[in-house]
């Protein structure tokens, strides 16, 4: 009985958020867009599932009389199924959200080549326009003369940036994926648990370490962005840069993390620290530097050493 009333709740929540992309709201939920059908495709069996998501679908076409809904409610569901499924099988936490991750970037990718091609849509010249269009508005809107001089904007710079964006697309939905996945595992493990099903967790974060070769991909990065020259740069190879060397500044970051962690329960610090520490890194990203130290160097190692 408290099963069922769960599911219920469940596919209520999964209406709402449905609901929600008719709203200005839709930017925050799509983050928790996965959770209520991974809960329900762990919790349920397969008939079960799918009666319920029926459901929530009907109720959520006939509400907003919009096909669109569930264009977005197919795209969403392909890993809802897929990390569902990997959590029945008790895979391990790491495998749930790559394989959550992959699973979303390879959705992102068929639609934005769909569009691209049904529609003959171009990224660029589509972010150039909002870009001038929301400048042009604030120059309308500035109340004096002073204001309006602040806001220089040219045609070249739209351009510049609108270019930057596009090529910046591969990073972009390697970053949103991501964080649909981990957002996602996040809250549904400990939900499953309270729920009375076993679901892997992720290591405690002192212990994460990255594999060395990334170092490695690091310095080749640097090394050719630095002497490669403005033809490599606008080039396929400068592309794959360019969205390889914020990847590689967020794995640092999450190493340094790691790190902070790690130093804290080793000198018995307040755990109130590494946090603060984290939050710090985020507006000092130099700080990354340490996430390298501790890949490239037995820094855990001497610390371990020296409390002995």
């Amino acid at each position: 009985m408290n099963l069922r009333w769960t599911s219920i709740a469940w596919s209520v929540v999964y209406l709402l958020l449905l609901l929600s992309f008719a709203s200005p709201f839709s930017f925050i939920t799509i983050f928790v867009m996965l959770l209520p059908g991974v809960i329900l495709y762990a919790t349920l069996s397969l008939r079960a599932f799918l009666f319920h998501i029926a459901v929530v679908w009907a109720a959520a076409f006939l509400l907003l009389l919009n096909p669109v809904i569930i264009l977005l409610a197919i795209f969403f569901i392909v890993p809802v199924l897929v990390m569902g499924y990997l959590y029945k099988a008790r895979a391990s936490a790491l495998k749930v959200v790559v394989m959550g991750t992959g699973t979303l970037l390879l959705e992102f990718l068929l639609a934005f080549l769909a569009i691209t091609v049904i529609y003959d849509f171009n990224l660029a010249s589509s972010i150039e326009e909002t870009l001038t269009t929301m400048t042009t508005l604030m120059q309308n809107m500035a109340d004096n003369e002073l204001i309006a001089a602040d806001l220089v904007w040219t045609p070249e710079i739209a351009q510049e940036l609108s270019s930057l964006a596009a090529r910046m697309t591969p990073f972009t939905m390697i970053m949103g994926s991501f964080l649909l996945a981990a957002v996602t595992h996040m809250i549904a493990r400990p939900i499953l648990s309270s729920l009375g099903y076993a679901v892997p967790s992720f290591p405690p974060v002192r212990d994460w370490r990255l594999p060395r070769a990334l170092i490695w991909y690091y310095l080749a990065t640097v090394l050719i962005m630095l002497f490669g020259g403005a033809a490599v740069m606008d080039s396929f190879v400068g592309t794959v840069l360019l969205n390889l060397s914020p990847m590689l500044n967020f794995l640092f970051m999450i190493q340094a993390a790691s790190f902070f962690f790690f130093l804290a329960y080793h000198k018995k610090w307040n755990p109130a620290i590494p946090v603060l520490l984290i939050i710090v890194m985020l507006f000092v990203p130099p700080l990354k530097i340490v996430g390298i130290l501790d890949i490239a160097t037995p820094l855990r190692e001497i610390i371990t050493r020296s409390r002995r």
